[in-house]
């Protein structure tokens, strides 16, 4: 009978909605430095350490930002490519792109891509709603990294 209670609450589990955060991506309009210009979405999956990044003009490339494993404040902006090897251990090759590090006096984390000559940043407080006006998540956003 234990079995059969463990096997439903982990069919349970896998039920729940997955919860997320969103967080604005913007840039500094060159008139002042109070006002911003909303550039995409970021979305973080509870329990992950990988944000995605979603540019709305590069609306078919996915990006993602990893944390720095020796410095909390600094971040890597990544791509990732699937891995078609039968053998290879690692589903994905990830390409560097960018480097990130974090403002907490600004609320922000700074993002430098290598191609792109503006700075864009992340809020780091989350949106009050992640899917507001009732809009999805865009598809694979969510995705495990």
């Amino acid at each position: 009978m234990k079995a059969l209670k463990e096997i439903l609450d982990t069919q349970m589990e896998k039920m729940k909605p997955t919860k997320f955060y969103r967080f604005q991506l913007f840039v500094e309009s060159a008139d002042s430095n109070t006002k911003k210009k909303t550039v995409g979405m970021a979305y973080l999956k509870e329990g992950q350490g990988i944000y995605t990044l979603r540019l709305w003009t590069l609306l078919e490339d996915k990006f993602f930002l990893l944390p720095s494993k020796d410095d909390s404040t600094k971040y890597l902006l990544m791509t990732r490519e699937p891995n078609k090897s039968a053998t290879s251990k690692n589903k994905y090759f990830w390409n560097i792109i960018g480097n990130a590090k974090a403002d907490s006096a600004k609320g922000v984390i700074e993002m430098n891509f290598d191609l792109l000559n503006k700075k864009i940043y992340m809020n780091i407080y989350p949106e009050e709603s992640a899917t507001p006006y009732g809009q999805p998540v865009p598809e694979g956003a969510l995705e495990a990294a």
